[in-house]
């Protein structure tokens, strides 16, 4: 089954942001709720618009990550009554819209994103 996005936002810099509810019931009346951003962006020399790349620079981060690169962000309640599920989720999307909105709608945010992951990456390759 595929999830549908609870909320969708197109960003200026051209991806789309989704949210998506990925609650569950553990119980009779009881929830985990979870809610779930992500946001899908492709590796292309475009991105990388800030600071040109060399192509055997883009290329080595393109082998390294793949493509698309994804962004992931979870919040979770848990034991939260039937009666509350709809209010609590929507408190989630609210706060990480409040706080962590702006951020991932920066038009820097997929470039530093795959900067990271890339610098990430490869440290971590380095301590094997």
């Amino acid at each position: 089954m595929e999830r549908k996005p609870y909320k969708k936002m197109e960003c200026d810099h051209g991806h789309c942001l989704e949210i998506f509810d990925d609650s569950r019931k553990i119980g009779a009346d009881a929830w985990v709720v979870i809610m779930t951003a992500t946001m899908k962006i492709p590796v292309e020399a475009s991105l990388f618009a800030s600071e040109p790349l060399s192509d055997s620079k883009f290329n080595d981060i393109l082998n390294t990550l793949g493509s698309p690169i994804e962004y992931r962000y979870r919040l979770e309640r848990n034991m939260i009554m039937d009666h509350e599920k709809d209010a609590v989720l929507e408190n989630l999307v609210n706060t990480f819209l409040e706080n962590t909105g702006r951020y991932v709608a920066n038009p820097k945010f997929p470039e530093k994103l795959a900067l990271k992951a890339y610098r990430d990456r490869v440290e971590k390759g380095k301590k094997k």
